[in-house]
């Protein structure tokens, strides 16, 4: 893969025991961030009017920008600066066209987080978008958003004051239920646990050719997230999800963070790294056959989070995070791991940090499209 040019910069902020180190984001690197993962790829393809869709259904290499871009005189160059390069649609003006707005390119994350699948993809070297037809414009795109003042937010620590839970209603969701963090976790290692052991009799087998088993790798179930509340969207998650149901009805719910809490920030692949080599779970056996298609045959890791939990109360995602790390294979040791099933700026809570503060909004999807939500 010709995207990166080994940029990167890590300065280390450990205090003791298992720390968090800060990144530097500067411009080059945010653009770097963009670049380096399957979703950040996909994301500037979208804005850069690639037809993503097509594009994956495609058996053999694009042939011609004119198939996948909405103006096939301006692929050689990519998409101008000074332009938007996403199509028009019948959103309701919530939708952000200037780069210097926060909800600018927000809609199409939703869509690469609705998009999102990890029972197949592409294997290490087999990424469509990783094409020299496509590069060009999926790298101006890039350096666009790296600079673009509405996106700076992306390489941000949580928000602490802005963060809200989001209670799907149509599905008759509970309210968020605080104060019992320990018995939700001791259950989600209880049923992780479970799995494993239940699909240790398929190990032998070639992987892909047993059952799937799990194909998460956040606190499942029962862990309370949040997102932040994000310009004129209530909340972030509204805009969309993975492995989501398509709500339209929605109650938001605002929480307080204990100025003391601790936040593990999960900004880029060599965090999630962290985060799973200090916290181990063995979880080959739930893996193996559901992540065949990576085209790795070793053992897989995931975070233990209980043992998480005894450092840290929260971990975020960053919309770079997202971006650069989910649904790529990782290595940890000799081992692998994935970061899957979180949504972009996502924080889930493993101690009881949180509380009520303030009212709820109920939230309404007038059309279905990421930004067409309302309040009142």
């Amino acid at each position: 893969m010709a995207w990166l040019g080994g940029r990167g910069v890590w300065a280390s902020t450990r205090p003791g025991g298992m720390g968090q180190y800060e990144r530097m984001a500067e411009q080059d690197i945010r653009e770097a961030d963009l670049l380096a993962g399957l979703r950040g790829r996909e994301l500037c393809a979208r804005l850069a009017g690639i037809d993503v869709e097509a594009l994956y259904e495609q058996p053999g290499p694009p042939q011609s920008w004119a198939a996948l871009v909405a103006d096939p005189a301006a692929a050689s160059q990519g998409p101008a600066a000074e332009e938007e390069p996403v199509s028009e649609s019948d959103e309701p003006a919530v939708v952000a066209v200037d780069p210097g707005d926060e909800l600018f390119g927000v809609r199409e994350l939703a869509e690469v987080a609705q998009g999102a699948g990890y029972w197949g993809g592409f294997p290490a070297g087999a990424d469509p978008l990783d094409d020299p037809v496509l590069r060009p414009a999926i790298r101006a795109m890039a350096a666009r958003l790296a600079r673009a003042e509405g996106c700076r937010w992306w390489w941000s620590d949580i928000d602490r004051p802005a963060q809200k839970y989001v209670q799907w209603t149509a599905r008759d969701e509970p309210a968020p239920v605080l104060g019992q963090a320990a018995d939700t976790l001791r259950n989600v290692g209880l049923e992780d646990d479970e799995r494993q052991k239940r699909m240790n009799k398929y190990l032998r087998r070639p992987a892909g050719k047993g059952p799937h088993g799990e194909w998460w790798t956040h606190p499942f179930p029962g862990a309370i997230s949040t997102t932040r509340r994000v310009g004129r969207l209530g909340a972030l998650l509204l805009a969309g999800q993975e492995d989501g149901f398509g709500d339209t009805e929605a109650v938001v719910w605002p929480l307080a963070v204990a100025d003391t809490a601790r936040i593990f920030e999960v900004d880029s692949p060599r965090a999630w790294q962290e985060l799973v080599s200090a916290y181990p779970r063995p979880a080959t056996a739930s893996y193996r056959h559901t992540w065949a298609w990576t085209g790795w045959n070793g053992d897989w890791l995931a975070p233990r989070w209980s043992a998480v939990a005894r450092d840290w109360d929260g971990v975020h995602l960053t919309i770079a995070g997202y971006l650069s790390t989910a649904g790529s294979p990782l290595p940890v040791g000799t081992a692998r791991t994935m970061l899957a099933g979180w949504n972009p700026d996502q924080t889930y809570w493993l101690t009881d940090v949180l509380t009520h503060a303030g009212q709820v909004q109920a939230w309404h999807n007038i059309d279905g499209a990421p930004l067409g939500w309302t309040n009142g």
